[in-house]
């Protein structure tokens, strides 16, 4: 139970990590969008294609995937939370068989 919290919690870390780098990414586009003409032509890749978008538009893209990267940072961090108390918890436990452990063999 230990190893497998540990290793969800590093799971949850890079998680975290991609998602922060995603938000940053949008945000600074973000601000180079915003300072560019607003007859600038600006698109938007497709899959493989681009396509043509108003500025407005491309903005308002960019601020949901830099809010949706707040959120998901948000519900990562407190599944990181519940798992460190799980973790804490499972390591009390184990600490404590092998106290009674111990105990048992010393009588």
């Amino acid at each position: 139970a230990v190893v497998s919290t540990q290793s969800t919690g590093k799971a949850v870390d890079n998680q975290i990590e991609q998602n922060k780098n995603r938000g940053k990414h949008a945000e600074l586009t973000y601000m180079e969008v915003k300072q560019s003409n607003s007859d600038t032509k600006l698109y938007e890749s497709v899959g493989r294609m681009f396509v043509l978008e108003t500025q407005d538009v491309i903005l308002e893209q960019l601020k949901d995937r830099a809010a949706k990267s707040r959120d998901t940072i948000q519900k990562l961090e407190s599944q990181k939370g519940y798992l460190n108390k799980n973790l804490k918890e499972s390591e009390n436990a184990l600490r404590e068989l092998v106290e009674t452990k111990k105990t048992a063999v010393a009588k």
